[in-house]
């Protein structure tokens, strides 16, 4: 790019903008690079017998489960019922206490589409198993995930 700077002075400036676009370069491949993308990673584990309506109504409510590494189940009722309780996957009567919850909402008439299933990545895989085995009982779609 050259410019001219008047009839006097007669010399024609050169503007190097090399230098700027090298810059530039750098600072977008510098925040590409820093950039943090979430990821949320979803399947839907439907087990015999249950498959999703393509009609589906707004839940009345949300059933999150969380399993974390101390091997403890904590189950949120988000919704018309607000709720939230722990209990330890080792205690003898944990898994029937998970099915009593879900028992009331149903004995309450309110709809459920989905349960929400998310554990940490210490957790062992057979109670993992255990909790969904004990879910699909309630012929209730489990999608599993992790935020």
């Amino acid at each position: 790019m050259s410019a001219n700077l008047g009839n006097n002075s007669g010399q024609e400036v050169d503007l190097n903008i090399t230098p700027i676009i090298d810059c530039f370069t750098v600072l977008i491949t510098f925040l590409l690079a820093s950039a943090s993308f979430l990821s949320i990673g979803f399947f839907e584990a439907y087990t015999p017998g249950v498959t999703a309506s393509a009609e589906t109504l707004e839940p009345d409510v949300e059933v999150i489960l969380k399993v974390n590494s101390k091997q403890i189940v904590e189950v949120k009722l988000k919704g018309k019922i607000n709720n939230s309780t722990q209990f330890s996957i080792t205690e003898p009567l944990a898994l029937e206490k998970m099915e009593k919850i879900i028992e009331k909402i149903r004995e309450e008439k309110l709809t459920l589409n989905q349960i929400l299933l998310t554990a940490e990545n210490d957790v062992p895989y057979q109670n993992l198993i255990k909790v969904m085995d004990t879910l699909q009982k309630s012929s209730i779609p489990v999608v599993m995930g992790d935020f």
